[in-house]
């Protein structure tokens, strides 16, 4: 009921300040079409913001006289024929186009959904290794024109994801929730083709990979057993992003990292939830960079502590690493306060030695995320100065911060 009556007062004052119908309107949450296209402001940058977002919850306003490009990279608008038009709000639900032809929002969708891309930064680097690769994953439309909703840096030897950087919009509350998660998504672009990805991620592949590691297929049954097994830990989450349609951006598996399932459904995601709660409370962009760092260790059949891998090439070697740790940095790029995260990502560790301390714990200042740090069957977490972390986390790129982020 308080939000009918907020959204009602909104569009009642944006009426008023433009005339009776004087803007074009949907909802984000139950009312677009399907497949959706992307909504592109044409007069937008490159990135989040170059697409129309919604002005409080899920509404989506805008003016009349204003231009939506409406794009199906990969497919067509069967109301138009085309992959792209580009309309002008007329009022309500109907858009015109050049010529003074007439169409209804809810009559524009894609004959399939809008193709996702990821490509390579020409000469850019990361993470202080020459193997890793910034690659941004975004839609391409026909002008060439490419809009990057999410920054990896990846590791072309390994096959690690190493951070993803994503910009988190106050209107992050108006995301769409309704739609079930996709598929995961690899490109041999960037995997060898024998990488299989899907297997390794499976509990039977996973136990096998953990078994070459300990030397014992009993032992790695023990480990991999009930709710103690790795899932696809995205960096970036799905409910990260506003419209279904960006959602997808976050099912590659480029995004992705071994994370257990009890910690990432423990205080990892109670991490991610206040992060968009804190964005949203913001009336300015958040920059959010989350990564992987180290290598978990299981004790083998005599005791010896062994890196563990989701998978191996012929040679033996381990590829995607189990990270120790996942970590979070939230930044504010207007005060340039920042403050980062870390959770330790081993079930099995019930008293975490110093050594799993990279930097001193300043949660007690940290009043935005309210969980259970020293739960260690949902994740021993901490929080951490920016400039404290970075000399023990090579991953994390340079920021310049000048305090620490408790709040708005």
């Amino acid at each position: 009921m308080v939000r009918t009556v907020a959204l009602v007062a909104l569009l009642a004052l944006a009426l008023q300040n433009q005339g009776a119908h004087a803007i074009c309107i949907w909802y984000i949450e139950t009312g677009l079409p399907t497949p959706q296209p992307l909504y592109i402001n044409p007069s937008g940058p490159l990135d989040i913001h170059g697409f129309w977002l919604p002005e409080r919850d899920d509404l989506v306003l805008v003016p009349t006289g204003s231009q939506v490009l409406f794009a199906c990279p990969g497919g067509l608008l069967p109301a138009t024929g085309t992959s792209e038009v580009l309309l002008t709000c007329v009022d309500g639900d109907t858009f015109s186009d050049e010529l003074g032809n007439t169409y209804l929002f809810n009559l524009l969708m894609c004959t399939t959904t809008p193709t996702q891309t990821a490509r390579r930064v020409a000469g850019a680097s990361c993470g202080n290794n020459s193997s890793n690769s910034v690659v941004e994953i975004g839609f391409e439309i026909s002008n060439g024109n490419f809009y990057s909703l999410l920054e990896i840096c990846f590791n072309e030897v390994t096959y690690d994801s190493l951070y993803s950087k994503n910009i988190m919009p106050p209107e992050i509350d108006g995301r769409q929730t309704t739609l079930p998660d996709p598929d995961f998504f690899k490109d041999d672009t960037f995997y060898p083709p024998n990488l299989d990805l899907d297997y390794a991620y499976s509990v039977e592949g996973q136990t096998a990979a953990v078994a070459q590691a300990v030397g014992s297929a009993s032992l790695a049954g023990e480990y991999i057993s009930g709710l103690n097994v790795l899932q696809e830990g995205r960096l970036t989450s799905k409910r990260d992003n506003i419209y279904g349609l960006h959602q997808l951006v976050n099912a590659w598996y480029l995004n992705l990292a071994p994370q257990w399932d009890p910690i990432k459904d423990g205080n990892w995601d109670i991490l991610q939830g206040a992060t968009r709660q804190l964005a949203e409370d913001f009336s300015y962009d958040l920059i959010v960079y989350t990564g992987t760092h180290g290598t978990t260790t299981l004790a083998d059949v005599n005791g010896i502590e062994k890196p563990i891998y989701i998978a191996y090439d012929e040679s033996g070697n381990g590829l995607v690493r189990v990270p120790e740790f996942f970590w979070r940095i939230v930044y504010d790029p207007i005060t340039q306060r920042g403050v980062a995260f870390v959770t330790i990502n081993n079930p099995y560790i019930s008293t975490p030695g110093s050594d799993f301390y990279l930097c001193p714990d300043v949660c007690n200042q940290i009043p935005w995320v309210v969980w259970d740090t020293n739960d260690f069957t949902k994740g021993y977490s901490y929080c951490c100065e920016v400039n404290a972390l970075a000399p023990f986390v090579e991953e994390i790129p340079p920021l310049t911060v000048s305090g620490l982020l408790t709040g708005v």
